[in-house]
């Protein structure tokens, strides 16, 4: 048995109007388990949430973000997931509350993923699903690694969601007002997608197209290329092209945003064991402009910097960013630091904005199973002046051999 309990409280100053504010307070329990015993396992991870100055009728919120069993290498070919459990296979990425069962060859080289249940909340929490017609995500993905050095996987995805219905007004044959309920249809996504990869010593190759069903146009293609010329040196070539992702029937499909096509490259050098120098820069193309964004940065065990850039239609910004962490008395007590400052406007006639981000905690280990986590937090921007935010949280883990079948 392996379990963390954490428990937190994250403080801040809300201003209702100008010169007035209130000081907040809210706490928060998660657990985290998991159970195994040969092949059969069951995992948890749940979290409680409440404001700690409670009013009389509010309730907590209560998020179950995956609660399931799994039963593993069943008579060597089959592994079997039941519960919220969440998936990811190839197009296919989320949470359902239902049931994932996976088939391979004995050699793990053909792998067969199929997977179906009720559409969870949004909110991850734990209520009545309405009708499963309406709420129902299902799926799989095949894949093969049976030629060596390539990899090949095809995968589908459909999922509904439901949408609440609502009383309104509106007009009668006369004109009149009448008070009428709608039921509006649920959102829908559907997606067919193939992916193909190829890895040699020092040359990898990725290769991705995704297909939206529902609206019959490419939804994603993606190329990638990496070369590593010594053991130091990375090369990278990306090329991306995006559609925007609105669920059939949403409310955003009525707008006809365009595709965007990106091309990025990337040079990556190791210092040393630990210290990596990285450059990056990419052009985005739209249907009647472009943008281009640039990243430059060092990073090691112990810290990283880097410099954020971008012009054109995508608004200019220049943002410089520092972190890092040190272990202290033996890692017992290990400070961090973040600061980053970001200057922006959206176009070449538009103001400048400024704003400023820093963080400062300490991550206290007095034993091996228990963490106390402090940080303050600040930001200044023109919507929040010196905005001051407290995190402070323990952290407590159990790790058990229960020998209770023995």
């Amino acid at each position: 048995m392996n379990a963390r309990f954490m428990s937190s409280v994250y403080g801040w100053r809300q201003y209702d109007t100008v010169g007035t504010a209130k000081q907040f307070w809210r706490g928060y329990q998660s657990v985290m388990l998991d159970v195994a015993h040969g092949d059969f396992s069951v995992h948890g991870h749940f979290q409680g949430a409440v404001m700690l100055q409670r009013k009389l009728d509010e309730l907590p919120d209560y998020r179950l973000y995956y609660g399931y069993a799994k039963w593993k290498n069943i008579v060597d070919v089959a592994d079997l997931s039941f519960g919220r459990l969440p998936f990811f296979a190839g197009v296919g990425v989320g949470t359902i509350d239902g049931a994932l069962t996976t088939f391979h060859t004995m050699s793990n080289d053909l792998r067969f993923t199929a997977y179906g249940g009720a559409t969870t909340p949004v909110d991850l929490t734990v209520k009545n699903w309405g009708p499963l017609k309406r709420n129902l995500t299902f799926g799989g993905q095949f894949l093969a690694t049976a030629v060596e050095d390539w990899r090949f996987g095809v995968s589908y995805l459909n999922r509904r969601r439901e949408r609440t219905g609502y009383w309104t007004l509106r007009a009668d044959s006369l004109f009149n007002p009448t008070t009428l309920y709608v039921d509006p249809e649920e959102t829908r996504e559907q997606y067919a997608s193939g992916d193909i990869s190829y890895w040699l010593p020092n040359v990898g190759f990725r290769a991705r197209y995704d297909y939206n069903i529902d609206y019959s146009k490419t939804q994603r293609a993606q190329l990638g290329l990496k070369y590593y010329p010594t053991e130091c040196w990375v090369l990278s070539a990306d090329y991306i092209h995006r559609a925007p992702r609105f669920p059939f029937n949403s409310f955003f499909a009525v707008f006809n945003i365009p595709s965007s096509d990106e091309v990025e490259g990337g040079l990556d050098y190791t210092l040393m064991a630990s210290t990596r120098v990285f450059v990056r820069g990419a052009l985005v193309k739209y249907i009647d402009d472009e943008s281009f964004r640039y990243t430059v940065g060092v990073a090691n065990e112990y810290a990283s910097a880097s410099y954020r850039g971008s012009s054109g239609y995508a608004g200019e910004l220049n943002a410089v960013s520092l972190q890092g962490s040190y272990a202290l008395c033996n890692r017992m007590l290990i400070p961090t630091l973040g600061v980053s400052y970001t200057s922006y406007r959206l176009n070449a006639s538009a103001a400048t904005e400024n704003t400023v981000a820093a963080a400062i905690g300490l991550i206290a280990r007095p034993l091996q199973t228990l963490s106390v986590d402090v940080q303050g937090q600040l930001l200044n921007n023109k919507v929040y002046k010196n905005d001051v935010r407290l995190y402070a949280g323990v952290n407590f883990w159990i790790s058990e051999q229960l020998n209770l079948f023995e």
